[in-house]
């Protein structure tokens, strides 16, 4: 019986989405060896009509990662995409699908545009919450899914810990230093995390340039190998001050303050083959930022009557980025400096309120309404300095506003020992406006109604189903929006084009079918094999054009697509299946996606260059009489072709990094702990090709990237 609810979840175009509330009891909470799996958040899963998958702070530090996303690579689903090795963050994808299709929550709200999981230390995580079926509670701006970040919280004892790290990779030394304070004075509760750290990286981009006539005869070949050398230097901090008032209530305020400044230089000294060189072939590039995040949440959880509660929530946020940008060129005859001042300032404020109350001992309904405002202004000063010519100046302002406004009801009800429901509606309006110096004003509004269906079987045993019907959407990003053109300094082609906003655009609109089946063997070992389809409408895609003989690229809204999923995933601890194993876990894995977009010709039309694969092997293993625990994890992601137009494709190669760690314990106070990641070292291939009647046009780049070794001393007083 269970191989065929098994194989019968496989076969559905299905999949599960997840939702945890932001506040777990006390016992989920509860840290346990990183050898062991933490039973209390597995139960939890379990016993919730809402799927969810929360991963805590032991097992996302591990490795010994130093940012978030590093992290978040090996959980079920998650994979990594966007710009690698250029100083830019790396995009979390669910179902293999980002830019926007996967939405990223810091405690339960929204991050804006620009944040970075890069500039965010897991030393800072209390818990990870991987939603992968939309709830009314949360913003239904996730169709691929969401994943919430929860920021520390105040420990149940008092804890003072440190951990001090260096690390080298391919030349480049790196070093942190981390903090935990945790302490309770009569009703006041206080914890403090924070963490000082300096990183480097340098590599290679080996690019190649071809282009071919229409009989295929080649007329152009370039290599452009580019050297990059990138450093950073961050501080982070996360208090968190908690009250017990009169009664049950508690008023707690919780803070981010993130401060970073990134270095990058970049030469490349380019060789014409074929067909001659680009117009600068030996340039430089130089970028150095400074970016800020001031996060604030001020929660008043009161209790009521009959066990109803009201939840209070006030939020602030402030993000800084400041930012320039030096290009130059020489050529033959001729050179070029082009520099770039820019800036962006968003600040933005939510107020939010629930109330719930519970009808009996297993029925629970909730109402509740999010209201939040921003405002971003973004500057740009561009010089284009060529000798014996007047400097080209170009300068343009702007500011945008986006308002966003929900409304949602949820009833949650255990029909019977076996079988429980959720059901939701929520409604969310946004309006972005906007005015610049150099283009029409910008005043986008739209609303989506998003019911939720989420139900549990119990089937008897150790075997449940689970399945979701949703409604979500994807609002485009203001940057999307705003008509301001994006130049390319050298070599402007269909493979590497300017870009330009879109104030036509509309959100995308997806439906959404999800299944999972999950076997609970023992405590803290389980099997789920879940399935997803999702069909969206007004999918957002980019028209590539030439305007006064540059190539441009505008996003515009063009018909349906449709996603399918296919996820694994195992959690086996040998001393829960038998008796007298040894200390060892397993944990894999797997998840396979398809999509379809209809207004491009096939094959390979898949919907923003999804990932088809993802998977995960990892083992922890804790040796008999000594104080040392090895393990380590394997991850795999898979490219392939991808095409965006009849003329346009591209192709991504295959990622496999392999990270090991020892940790040494030489107290209860006191461990060591060695980690390397990446130490299979592969180079990264990507691939555009644009071919038309006149010929074609090959732009191919492969990605160096290095072993990372790191020692962490870790600690409490």
């Amino acid at each position: 019986m269970r191989l065929n609810l098994f194989l019968c979840s496989l076969a559905l175009p299905l999949t599960a989405h997840a939702h945890a509330d932001d506040v777990i009891t006390d016992a989920s909470e509860a840290i346990v060896p990183s050898v062991t799996v933490n039973a209390g958040k597995l139960q939890q899963r379990r016993n919730d009509t809402v799927a969810s998958i929360v991963v805590g702070y032991e097992e996302l530090n591990q490795q010994g990662d130093r940012t978030l996303s590093d992290a978040l690579k090996r959980l079920p689903g998650i994979s990594i995409g966007g710009p690698q090795g250029n100083g830019q963050g790396a995009q979390i994808q669910l179902r293999g699908l980002g830019q926007g299709y996967t939405l990223i929550m810091l405690n339960g709200v929204p991050v804006p545009a620009g944040f970075s999981l890069d500039s965010l230390d897991p030393e800072l995580v209390e818990r990870v919450e991987i939603m992968r079926a939309a709830t009314a509670e949360f913003s239904a701006q996730a169709i691929a899914g969401s994943i919430n970040i929860i920021l520390k919280k105040v420990s149940r004892k008092p804890e003072r810990t440190f951990k001090l790290g260096a690390s080298h990779s391919h030349g480049m030394p790196a070093g942190s230093a981390t903090m935990q304070l945790s302490d309770k004075d009569g009703r006041l509760s206080y914890a403090l995390a924070g963490t000082l750290s300096h990183t480097g990286r340098q590599g290679l981009l080996d690019e190649w340039d071809r282009e071919y006539a229409a009989d295929g005869r080649p007329t152009v070949v370039r290599h452009l190998p580019l050297t990059e050398r990138v450093s950073s230097d961050a501080i982070e901090l996360a208090p968190r001050l908690q009250w017990a008032l009169d009664g049950e209530d508690s008023l707690s305020w919780q803070n981010l303050f993130s401060f970073r400044r990134l270095a990058s230089a970049r030469h490349v000294v380019e060789t014409a083959y074929l067909g001659g060189n680009t117009d600068y072939p030996d340039n430089d590039a130089y970028f150095n930022q400074d970016s800020s995040t001031v996060r604030s949440d001020l929660q008043w959880l009161r209790k009521l009557e009959h066990g109803a509660s009201l939840d209070l929530k006030l939020g602030l946020n402030y993000n800084h980025r400041s930012s320039d940008y030096t290009f130059q060129g020489a050529g033959p005859g001729s050179s070029t400096t082009h520099l770039v001042d820019s800036g962006v300032d968003d600040i933005g404020a939510s107020l939010s309120a629930t109330y719930r109350r519970p009808l009996g001992e297993h029925h629970t309904l909730a109402a509740g309404w999010e209201a939040e405002r921003r405002r971003r202004a973004d500057f740009r000063r561009e010089r284009q300095l060529v000798p014996g010519r007047l400097p080209v100046l170009y300068d343009t302002d702007y500011a945008a506003t986006v308002r966003r406004l929900a409304l949602f009801a949820q009833d949650e009800w255990d029909i019977s020992a076996r079988w429980s429901l959720y059901l939701g509606l929520r409604w969310e309006a946004l309006r972005t406006a906007s005015a610049t110096g150099d283009a029409a004003a910008v005043d986008v509004r739209s609303q989506v109604w998003s019911p939720v269906l989420q139900s549990l079987w119990k089937l008897g045993g150790k075997d449940q189903l689970r399945l979701a019907v949703t409604r979500t959407y994807k609002a485009p990003q203001v940057f999307q929006l705003i008509p301001r053109p994006y130049t390319i300094d050298n070599g402007n082609s269909p493979t590497n084009p300017d870009t330009q906003g879109n104030p036509a655009l509309r959100p995308e609109l997806a439906w959404g079918l999800d299944t999972a089946y999950e076997y609970y063997l023992a405590e803290g070992a389980m099997l789920s094999a879940s399935a997803t389809m999702r069909r969206i409408s007004d999918v957002m895609m980019d028209k590539l054009y030439q305007d006064n003989g540059r190539w441009v690229s505008s996003p515009f809204n063009n018909g349906t697509a449709q996603v399918r999923g296919v996820e694994l995933e195992a959690k086996l601890p040998l001393t829960a299946l038998l008796t007298g194993a040894p200390k060892l876990d397993l944990r894999a894995n797997l998840a396979r996606n398809w999509s379809r977009v209809n207004a491009v010709p096939g094959p390979d039309n898949r919907l923003d260059s999804q990932l088809p694969w993802s998977a995960n092997l990892g083992a922890d293993y804790q040796l008999t009489g000594l104080p040392l625990t090895l393990g380590g994890n394997l991850n795999y992601q898979a490219g392939g072709a991808s095409r965006d137009t009849r003329e346009l494709s591209s192709y991504q190669g295959t990622r496999r990094e392999l990270d090991l760690y020892g940790l040494w314990k030489f107290s209860d106070k006191l461990r060591l702990r060695v980690s390397g990641a990446n130490l299979l070292a592969q180079k990264f291939p990507t691939r555009s090709l644009y071919a038309d009647g006149s010929g074609s046009i090959v732009r191919t780049v492969d990605t160096g990237s290095y072993r990372t070794v790191r020692l962490m001393l870790e600690g409490s007083l």
